[in-house]
């Protein structure tokens, strides 16, 4: 059960510097973090290597907390508080398509936006927000997601 707890507060931390690094990246323009640094050079081939591992791992550490959640009653931090389950979602639902997207299918979330600046910042301030609300609601909790 003590790997269980690991696992669960792993992928929730990954999902919390996801979160933050996909805001980041949707408010200058839905580029990725490493790419808007290092715009160019022979680092591009290793980053596109290392995103594709991160967005898979994202995805696996989302569908994991998903099946955790449906498996331990549909509660998140001990209760059902609708604030937390928002968050949650956006969290779930945000990993899941960067799961996708490394896995080699498009970006359903960038389609959705058109490229669309403004609806970027709309969807970088949700991930900022669900961040915090889920990494408050996990301190109170003493840091345990389920």
């Amino acid at each position: 059960m003590k790997n269980v707890h690991k696992f669960d507060k792993y992928s929730f931390l990954w999902s919390e510097v996801r979160l933050l690094v996909a805001a980041v990246a949707l408010f200058v323009g839905g580029i990725p973090v490493l790419y808007f640094i290092y715009p160019t050079g022979a680092t591009v081939g290793l980053f596109s290597a290392l995103l594709t591992i991160s967005w898979i791992a994202s995805g696996i550490a989302s569908v994991y907390l998903a099946y955790r959640w449906f498996k331990g009653g549909k509660r998140v931090f001990g209760k059902k508080d609708r604030m937390d389950l928002i968050a949650f979602f956006v969290s779930v639902v945000s990993g899941v398509n960067l799961g996708i997207v490394g896995l080699g299918g498009d970006n359903i979330g960038m389609k959705l936006a058109y490229g669309n600046r403004v609806i970027f910042f709309i969807a970088g301030a949700v991930y900022l927000w669900a961040a915090w609300q889920l990494w408050k609601s996990w301190k109170a909790y003493g840091k345990k997601v389920f």
